[in-house]
């Protein structure tokens, strides 16, 4: 099998000329390529107020779907098969109250915008994160069948399309791994979808902890100089006049843009010193936890400094097709308080703080994500089942005005009361920030049907507007 761009081919059904002809275009330069990312101009819009605050965006997404009722919207007067064992505590803000697992983000609370409402019909970790991923809805509510090209593009591609990045670095970058089901199909809307694979993310793939990481496809192959590098690669310009007529295809048109982002980024030491992870110090790289979670963070945040536009870090699976997500059907409490909730609130915490020392926090948008919620009723196995109806997330910096708590959910955490949020208002909310008009700005698909970037309104009450 061959797995190209993370389309599995079986080389006994036939490879198509197309395939052979961008590998074999590829290959010369020693260089993994399918991460690398071509751009569009940006269109020609502007706004007031927080339109644009953003210079960068940190997307965390908490893959499975963290409990709302038991971090961020505790309902302490419900029943105690709904509230369950843990108890409210209070943060930097008063009035607002989360989980007591969260003891360090509480401390953050006047520099996070809460949203305690959001709200949407779909109970299924494939579909419902390609809704959170890209601000549309997938025409599928399912499980277990894999991205594809028709799926709407990720946030971090559209920015690519619209507003990428003017220097040598990508403007999105993934880590440290793909998310999917357990069975093995990857997870739609985390990639260029039907805009190509020109705008796919950047992938970290491996684990920043460990003490071999390393990001492999910004090295060349052994042996490989610049200037021979170079050699290379004006041969392959050279061949590819000759060989263009061969195929029009918008893929085969995208290689040159894929060869020549890729000697860039393999040639440039501000690339390699902006990936390095080793130049920080080990006070600072502890601060943010050894472990995969807060290096995965602490990469971003040098990535973000570096120029890259936005970097999605994904939770991780500690092992290859073994649930260690934040799918808590079972053992809901201790695995939160004992496993999940220790990862993320001293690195998330850590982060909010280096960023407002650096001066960075004023113009970096950081966001929490998730596919849903959890059901309130806690079931027979300790834990609490998949719930699309309410979630709560948040939003920091960039203009967010922080120590809110944006919409409310019912007694038991059920669906919101008010101000209910969808997953297109939350996109249309992310590119409103980074400066681009969710309802002006279209995109394209496959059968040149046009949509707005995001299917939702911006949430200008919550930005202070």
């Amino acid at each position: 099998m061959l797995d190209y761009l993370g389309h599995p081919q079986h080389l006994s059904q036939g490879c198509s000329r197309r395939a052979i002809l961008r590998l074999g275009g590829l290959s010369p330069l020693g260089l993994s390529l399918s991460q690398l990312l071509a751009s569009s101009p940006p269109p020609d819009i502007s706004r007031g107020g927080s339109f644009g605050k953003a210079k960068r965006c940190l997307l965390i997404y908490l893959w499975g779907g963290p409990s709302h009722l038991d971090l961020f919207d505790l309902k302490s007067d419900a029943p105690s098969e709904v509230r369950g064992p843990f108890r409210p505590i209070r943060t930097s803000v008063p009035g607002i109250q989360i989980g007591e697992v969260l003891p360090n983000l509480a401390k953050q609370m006047h520099r996070i915008g809460l949203i305690r409402s959001v709200s949407h019909s779909d109970n299924n970790h494939s579909t419902s994160a390609h809704w959170m991923l890209t601000g549309h809805k997938h025409p599928l509510a399912a499980e277990n069948f894999g991205a594809r090209r028709t799926d709407f593009p990720h946030l971090g591609s559209v920015i690519t399309r619209y507003s990428p990045a003017k220097q040598d670095l990508p403007t999105f970058v993934a880590l440290p791994e793909r998310i999917g089901t357990t069975a093995g199909f990857v997870t739609p809307g985390q990639d260029g979808g039907f805009l190509g694979g020109k705008y796919d993310p950047f992938r970290i793939e491996g684990k920043p902890n460990e003490d071999d990481f390393s990001v492999k496809d910004l090295q060349p192959v052994p042996g490989l100089t610049r200037d021979r590098l170079t050699n290379r690669k004006n041969l392959l310009d050279e061949f590819d006049r000759f060989r263009r007529h061969l195929d029009e295809s918008p893929e085969y048109a995208d290689q040159e843009a894929f060869r020549q982002r890729a000697f860039e980024l393999v040639t440039s030491p501000r690339v390699r010193e902006a990936f390095d992870l080793g130049a920080e110090s080990l006070s600072m790289r502890e601060s943010y936890d050894m472990r995969p979670f807060g290096q995965s963070l602490l990469m971003a945040r040098r990535l973000l400094e570096s120029g890259v536009k936005l970097v999605t870090v994904y939770w991780h699976r500690d092992q290859p097709g073994v649930d260690t997500t934040w799918d808590t059907h079972s053992n809901n409490f201790n695995g939160l308080r004992d496993r999940l909730a220790p990862q993320v609130d001293r690195p998330i915490s850590t982060l909010l703080e280096d960023l407002a020392a650096r001066g960075l926090l004023d113009d970096t948008l950081v966001v929490w994500s998730s596919e849903f919620g959890r059901t309130p009723k806690v079931n027979k196995n300790a834990g609490r089942d998949h719930w699309g109806k309410c979630n709560s997330l948040w939003m920091a910096g960039a203009g967010v005005p922080g120590g809110q708590a944006y919409g409310a959910s019912d007694k038991i955490g059920s669906e919101p009361v008010s101000d209910a949020v969808s997953p297109g208002d939350f996109a249309a909310t992310i590119y409103h920030l980074l400066g681009l008009d969710p309802h002006r700005t279209m995109i394209t698909d496959r059968l040149n049907r046009s949509f707005p970037i995001a299917d939702g309104r911006v949430l200008n009450r919550f930005l202070g507007a």
